[in-house]
């Protein structure tokens, strides 16, 4: 990475010792992203990943940002795969909902602790997203071994879905439960076009770490380096609004 683009980085916050002035740097958009080192402990990461194992993970064909037809593996629906079937993704949201908040929050309530950190740093309340009186999912689980260089932005991709005008920025959060034998990166451009992203070296990699929280703007052009094993995550969406940071996937 070229030297005048050091500070185009992913900061480690400490939760015993946290960098605020990363944090509101982020938050202006001067920091490709943020990580909260051990943001669930080892016991808590075991808690959950048993009960993933148990409920299993759903592997099907589908499509990505980049038009492609992948493999993927998730646990929950996003809205992403449903784009086409609003309904559908309500239905299986109200069966996961129930499911995750049995057999996953019962055992470690973590949600409230993503919504709280994102709340802190844009001093905003929070809310899970919804569509027509129907709340969108909070999180999913997902196994996913790399992806093209894209961006997500809800309003941008004609959705349908009510609460989209109101979004002014958007993130990604990713807590890593499992994580592969090499690569699997996050790489962040600090480039917004994907079909110029690929075309520099302006951007940084964060390395997935067993129970770290990322977080980035999903504005950004990212990609998912391929990786040589599972690479297991939570994760969602959130956006800014005047009122309230909105959570959704």
């Amino acid at each position: 990475m070229m030297a005048e683009l050091t500070k185009w980085v992913v900061e480690d916050i400490n939760r015993t010792t946290p960098n605020l002035a990363a944090i509101h740097k982020f938050s202006m958009g001067d920091r490709a992203g943020l990580r909260f080192e051990n943001f669930l402990q080892e016991y808590q990461v075991d808690l959950i990943s048993h009960a993933i194992s148990k409920i299993g993970i759903e592997y099907y064909e589908g499509d990505d940002k980049a038009g492609n037809i992948v493999r993927k593996g998730k646990l929950g629906p996003n809205f992403f795969r449903f784009k086409s079937d609003h309904g559908e993704y309500f239905r299986r949201a109200r069966i996961f909902e129930k499911v995750f908040e049995e057999r996953i929050l019962a055992l470690v309530n973590f949600f409230p602790r993503v919504q709280e950190v994102a709340s802190k740093m844009f001093s905003l309340g929070h809310a899970v997203a919804e569509h027509q009186g129907r709340n969108m999912m909070n999180f999913t689980v997902r196994m996913l071994p790399e992806a093209p260089i894209h961006r997500d932005w809800m309003p941008g991709e004609n959705t349908g879905l009510s609460f989209a005008p109101q979004i002014s920025e958007q993130f990604a959060w990713n807590i890593y439960l499992k994580t592969p034998k090499s690569g699997g990166q996050t790489r962040i451009y600090k480039e917004r076009d994907p079909a110029l992203a690929g075309k520099g070296n302006d951007y940084f990699e964060v390395a997935p770490r067993v129970g770290d929280l990322i977080i980035f703007r999903t504005t950004q052009a990212h990609s998912v380096m391929p990786s040589d094993g599972e690479r297991l995550t939570l994760s969602g969406f959130f956006g800014t609004t005047p009122e309230k940071l909105l959570f959704w996937v």
